[in-house]
Order: structure tokens, then C-alpha cells, then sequence
């Protein structure tokens, strides 16, 4: 079955420093189901790159390396537009950032589980009824 995955799960598969025994699971599991993510992604995978180049954690190879990692990876970005009111009424029922609830709203949307690293994003998956991975 497929999932939606957040940056969080994404950096940890790539970043070894970040990763744990969930975010290994996920890895495999996602070497042969698809993994889905919003179209705010790549803006944030990049950016997360960036700030760890700034913080010192990884060097400007490596990150041109994760990158070109991630790319190779067979990530579904979502090409479908979200409506700014969808977007807005989930992150109120959520109770989450746009940025955050645009991983729920999609997996609500397929109707995929999704898979984080982040606490809110869990506890905001469980309130909305989204199954977590």
C-alpha cells in the first residue's frame, strides 16, 4: 500500500544522523510501495539541505548528493492544486501549519496513511482520523 511520507521521514532515509528503527522500516517499505508527498516538498526538502550546509551538519557535496539520493528515490509529488480554503480548513481542524496540514490533506485526499517524525503532526493525524504508518 502506498503512504504519504513527511520531510522528517524523507531527510532521516537519506540522512543517517537523523535516522531511526521507524524511519529504517519506512525505508524499506518504501522500496516497494510509492511514497507520496504534496507539492510544497521539494521547496522544503531543499531547504532543509540548506539549513544543515548552514548549521555545519553536512557540506555542499553531500548535500548535492542527498539530492540527487532523493531524486532517485521515485517520490510522487503531487501535481494537483490545493484550493487555499481546503488548505486553511484543514489546517484549523488540525490544528497545524498550512505547511504541515498540506501532508494531511493529502493523505485524507488518496485516503493513504501517512508516516512522520514530528509529535503535532501524529496527534493532528489521529484527531482528523488519518491512519499513521
Amino acid at each position: 500500500m502506498a503512504f504519504v511520507a513527511d520531510n522528517s521521514v524523507i531527510v532521516a532515509w537519506l540522512t543517517e544522523s537523523q535516522a531511526n528503527a521507524y524511519t529504517r522500516r519506512l525505508f524499506t517499505r518504501a522500496q516497494r510501495e510509492t511514497v507520496h508527498v504534496p507539492a510544497l516538498w521539494p521547496f522544503e526538502f531543499v531547504n532543509t539541505l540548506c539549513v544543515m550546509q548552514r548549521r555545519n551538519i553536512m557540506r555542499s557535496h553531500q548535500a548535492d548528493a542527498t539530492l540527487a539520493q532523493a531524486q532517485r528515490l521515485g517520490i510522487v509529488v503531487d501535481a494537483e492544486p490545493i484550493k487555499q480554503a481546503m488548505l486553511l480548513a484543514v489546517a484549523r481542524r488540525a490544528r497545524l501549519l498550512a505547511y504541515d496540514a498540506a501532508y494531511i490533506e493529502l493523505a485524507e485526499r488518496r485516503g493513504l496513511p501517512l508516516a512522520t517524525r514530528d509529535r503535532a503532526m501524529r496527534l493532528a493525524a489521529q484527531r482528523v482520523g488519518i491512519a499513521l504508518v
